[in-house]
């Protein structure tokens, strides 16, 4: 699914209608019908609903939803914000055709009359904010700004048409005062200001309404920025069919662990094995392989002596599998980041590289490029010692960090936290969107880490593969959070629940 700014869904709607000859009345009716669907199925005893429109296609999308739910018998009252003189087209046919059913309509142009409005609206079961749309870039003034203000302080529930009002659909800040909405319905696609916070928080439930665009017409935008969903995950966990055995789901290879960091191996592991590796051996030293055996039985170790394995002889075992994992629980420290230096160079099957792997080249990010597909899992700290910038740098421009990485690594950049970037060399930015404050605990990545390489062992396409599993790993979360809590969440319990999270995905 992508996600637009207001500019691509001004491209979008003028391609349905100039190329595929969709009328924009059209596409205005669907709509209007959509948000009649969506309010009627929100709030199914609603009896009185307020529409307070605005003066362009935004408002004309709140006359024809008032058309419909007049036809529903449900009691509508329409508030005009602004000068009835602006409207035009579209927006102007559906305000006259509201005039001729006698549906009851009232001009905002002052504060007394928004006084008015607002006591009458505030008896109201619902209330639809239809004043501004995409197109607004700055913050909301004047009677608009006022009558934004004014809906904030009802108690009612307010159902917004595309975007609540004050907020800009290309950005993720809040310019303004802006409507919070208990639901907003949007067209075609969700936009970048219903997504990312803050002003995703005044969105509230968001229903994705297809209003007869083609899909062409999106595709042809070349947009950039996407959102992962359950049905761009399901074909990676389908049931599997019966002729088939270990060998078939891909043998991985873990370069994890040190004294003191055993768990990191094992969650590695976990994750590894419950979201489907065939088989998993674990190469560590022989203090932390001790411990993997004994609590992750169903995987291997191979204890990794760098004093008498040679790097090429390393080398041969992990290229001896179908994908590895580096970097989970090493030390951090320059002994252990130079045999990283040395042995990731010389692996030339798919690649994740984690945690201490990625502390070993920092300011050097275009290193990590390899023969085969590379997926690199840094949080914004770690990212910003590859990128040589600072935290804080990483975290004020996620997304143009993830797409630098990718561009720079030529690697697949999965930059972890809330909301989880997973960027592409080619560009392209896929969101995730599962998980919850759970997920901050020591070892959630570990567990990511095992999951992500299994699907690469799989064959699966690296960006493919790392946003299924970040997807399944916030879903998994979602699970344990929802039969529990988001506290006290550990990391080998989410492991352990990703089968479980497979078999609810299913259904």
């Amino acid at each position: 699914m992508k996600i637009l700014t207001s500019e691509q869904m001004r491209n979008i709607d003028a391609r349905a209608t100039e190329k595929f000859g969709i009328p924009s009345m059209v596409l205005m009716e669907n709509a209007a019908i959509a948000v009649a669907e969506a309010l009627v199925e929100h709030y199914p005893e609603a009896e009185r609903v307020a529409i307070f429109c605005g003066t362009g296609n935004n408002g004309g999308d709140g006359f024809a939803a008032a058309r419909h739910l007049f036809a529903r018998g449900i009691d509508v009252s329409v508030h005009l914000i602004g000068d009835r003189s602006k409207i035009s087209g579209d927006a102007l046919m559906n305000l006259e055709s509201c005039d001729r059913l006698g549906v009851a309509i009232t001009s905002i142009e002052n504060e007394n009359q928004l006084e008015l409005a607002m006591s009458e609206a505030s008896r109201s079961d619902v209330i639809v904010d239809a004043i501004l749309g995409t197109g607004l870039e700055t913050a909301a003034s004047g009677i608009r700004g006022e009558a934004i203000v004014a809906l904030c302080s009802l108690p009612n529930p307010i159902l917004a048409v595309d975007l609540p009002s004050g907020l800009d659909a290309s950005r993720a800040t809040v310019p303004g005062p802006a409507v919070d909405a208990a639901v907003t319905v949007t067209f075609a696609a969700p936009k970048v200001g219903h997504i990312f916070s803050p002003a995703a928080d005044h969105c509230g439930e968001i229903v994705v309404a297809d209003i007869s665009i083609p899909d062409e017409a999106i595709d042809s935008e070349g947009v950039a920025l996407s959102l992962t969903t359950p049905s761009d995950v399901l074909s990676f966990f389908a049931p599997r069919p019966n002729e088939t055995h270990k060998g078939t789901w891909g043998h991985v290879a873990i370069l994890a662990g040190s004294p003191g960091r055993s768990g990191a191996a094992i969650l590695s592991a976990r994750g590894a094995l419950r979201t489907g590796a065939g088989l998993v051996t674990v190469l560590t030293d022989a203090e932390t392989a001790k411990i993997v055996d004994t609590v992750s039985i169903e995987s291997m170790s191979r204890a990794i002596d760098r004093e008498r394995d040679s790097i090429a002889e390393v080398l041969e075992l992990v290229n001896a599998k179908d994908a590895a994992l580096a970097g989970p629980g090493l030390a951090d420290e320059e002994l252990a980041w130079a045999f990283v230096r040395e042995v990731l160079p010389g692996i030339r099957i798919p690649l994740v590289i984690d945690a201490s792997a990625l502390n070993a080249w920092p300011g050097r990010i275009e290193k990590l490029a390899g023969s085969a597909p590379r997926v690199l899992t840094p949080h914004p700290g770690e990212l910003g010692r590859l990128l040589g910038k600072t935290t804080d740098e990483i975290v004020a421009d996620r997304i143009g960090s993830a797409t630098e990485a990718a561009k720079r690594s030529g690697c697949v950049v999965v930059l972890k936290g809330h909301q989880t970037l997973i960027a592409s060399p080619d560009g392209k930015v896929r969101v995730n969107t599962t998980g919850n404050p759970g997920m901050a605990t020591g070892g959630m990545g570990d567990v990511l880490g095992g999951m992500i390489v299994t699907l690469l062992a799989q064959g699966h396409d690296a960006a493919d593969a790392a946003a299924a599993a970040v997807w399944l790993h916030g879903y998994a979360a979602d699970i344990l959070a929802e039969e529990s809590a988001d506290i006290g969440m550990a990391a080998l319990d989410l492991a352990e629940s990703i089968p479980r999270a497979i078999g609810k995905l299913r259904i």
